[in-house]
């Protein structure tokens, strides 16, 4: 049953704001918490009412809604430096004046004079579309019912986005609830409700000509978290299941680096004082394909399979003209490549790499790169000064020869192709053979519980021992192996625990660790 305090927030939602003030007659202070809450009650309970408000996405353009219409908003923040937005909280005879009110009105019903008491704040945020956010998951956040009709209009403010040229939406986002978006930060996925307007980029400026963009007052928000996974028993055997249909339809059939690679979608940020980080994986030997501007089939598949994923085909004319790391340019945040929520998997290409030069630029790029891989940090640039903001992105590179051109990965392993499969490596979307929906829903919850599974695996006190009397006596054997190859082992270890959604490190997992471990260095060698 849908309640009438839904139907009447979707239909005039600032009529309810209008009718929340005047029942809270006095309290400006207070009243932005009191719609916050309001609206949270009654759209945020639950996907269902969620659902209920329609979705400003590329499908479902800003100019398709009407002038103050509710819309709800799945996107990333992307600049959180805008200077907060004056606004007259109390407009003549009791009427709120935020959420927009205040622009829409005509200015004889502005007051003549007014409490300066009365002037307030609101958070002033550019938002964009999900980068990388695949088409599944996209489709599970849109309501079916609504037709779409993708925008004719370019999006403003392209340079915020990271993916240059990809369609996406682009918001200034304005929040009336200061102290609770003082938590935001850029590269948060947010789902946003608001009332959509047009509005100029700069409030102040009396110039016709000013940039109108789409702007969303925001009534309430939820910060994107983990979703729910099925019970670990229902997952007991999707793990093979997953590792075998990864290696015939995207890998030539090597069972082995579909293992390796199911081992790298596991991983994720768990701790930073005492690093828990994901590693980076290559995939290397991987053949070029014949028409150069081909994907590989993995790219279809990882598609299928991650709610958040990217690929770049890289090239030295991309690495040394595009932006990898976001810059700040006359007070504005341009976005690059790397400016991603957490969470995502990057998947680069070196098959279009061919000799040249690399300028300062393409060096830079390849730094930032680095950096994310090694330290899951990226740097902002500013006029004056640059800061490091923390990353959570899982970085996975192909290369045809023995290692990466580029980068400096945790694992590398040499691809082992069977010809007859070698063809599949370059498959148009159509052309793999899709699990039914049961399965591919389970393989995608089977990845997210082993994400939720990695941060907490622990090693047993019996198992800590026997890898102590192992590493002792690995030592003994081969004066050469140091304290790093035993932590290198042990984040093998902790990753194997992860896929097989355990939470410990038994001796068998170490074991198990080691002997996977060997197999890769032997491919290598």
């Amino acid at each position: 049953m849908v309640s009438a305090l839904l139907i009447d927030a979707i239909n005039d939602p600032t009529k309810v704001v209008q009718e929340l003030y005047e029942e809270h007659a006095g309290n400006v202070d207070e009243f932005p918490a009191v719609v916050a809450r309001h609206f949270a009650d009654v759209f945020l309970k639950s996907d269902d009412t969620l659902r209920e408000v329609l979705p400003l996405d590329v499908n479902h353009p800003p100019e398709s809604f009407a002038h103050r219409s509710l819309v709800r908003f799945h996107g990333m923040v992307q600049d959180t430096s805008s200077s907060p937005e004056m606004y007259l909280a109390n407009l003549n005879e009791n009427k709120c004046g935020g959420w927009g009110i205040s622009q829409s009105i005509p200015a004889s019903e502005w007051p003549s004079s007014f409490d300066y008491c009365d002037l307030k704040e609101a958070t002033a945020l550019w938002a964009v579309t999900v980068p990388g956010q695949t088409a599944w998951r996209t489709e599970e956040l849109t309501t079916p019912s609504r037709s779409s009709s993708s925008s004719s209009e370019s999006p403003p403010q392209p340079h915020k986005f990271p993916v240059p040229s990809a369609p996406h939406i682009g918001v200034q986002v304005k929040i009336y609830d200061n102290e609770a978006a003082q938590s935001l930060k850029t590269t948060d996925v947010v789902t946003f409700i608001g009332i959509l307007t047009s509005e100029s980029l700069d409030p102040e400026s009396e110039s016709a000509s000013a940039q109108m963009v789409p702007s969303l007052h925001v009534l309430c928000y939820q910060v994107q978290t983990t979703g729910d996974v099925l019970p670990k028993e229902e997952l007991a055997t999707t793990r093979d299941d997953l590792i075998k249909w990864i290696a015939d339809e995207a890998l030539g059939g090597d069972e082995v680096a579909a293992q390796w690679l199911v081992l790298e979608l596991s991983a994720k940020v768990y701790a930073r004082a005492t690093p828990l980080l994901p590693p980076s994986l290559t995939l290397s030997r991987f053949p070029s394909p014949a028409p150069s501007s081909s994907l590989p089939t993995l790219h279809h598949i990882l598609s299928d399979l991650l709610p958040q994923y990217l690929t770049v085909p890289l090239s030295l004319d991309l690495l040394n003209k595009e932006n990898f790391s976001p810059e700040s340019k006359d007070e504005d945040l341009h976005s690059g490549y790397l400016q991603l929520p957490h969470g995502s998997t990057l998947l680069l290409t070196e098959n279009d790499v061919r000799e040249g030069k690399l300028v300062e630029k393409g060096i830079m790029n390849i730094k930032a790169v680095q950096e994310v891989m090694d330290a899951q940090t990226l740097e902002y640039s500013f006029p004056f000064s640059k800061f490091s903001f923390p990353t959570d992105i899982v970085t996975i590179v192909l290369c045809e020869g023995r290692k990466s051109a580029f980068f400096q990965t945790g694992f590398t392993i040499p691809l082992e192709i069977k010809p007859s499969l070698e063809a599949d490596l370059y498959k148009q979307r159509d052309q793999i053979k899709l699990p039914d929906t049961v399965k591919l829903a389970a393989y995608r919850s089977f990845l997210a519980a082993a994400k939720q599974c990695f941060g907490t695996v622990q090693v047993a006190e019996e198992t800590s021992r026997h890898i102590q009397e192992d590493f002792v006596r690995q030592r003994q054997e081969d004066p050469s192996i140091t304290a790093d190859n035993l932590i290198h082992l042990m984040k093998v270890a902790r990753l194997l625990a992860a896929s097989m959604l355990e939470r410990e490190v038994t001796i068998d997992i170490w074991e198990r660790s080691k002997r996977l471990d060997a197999s890769r260095k032997k491919r290598a060698s």
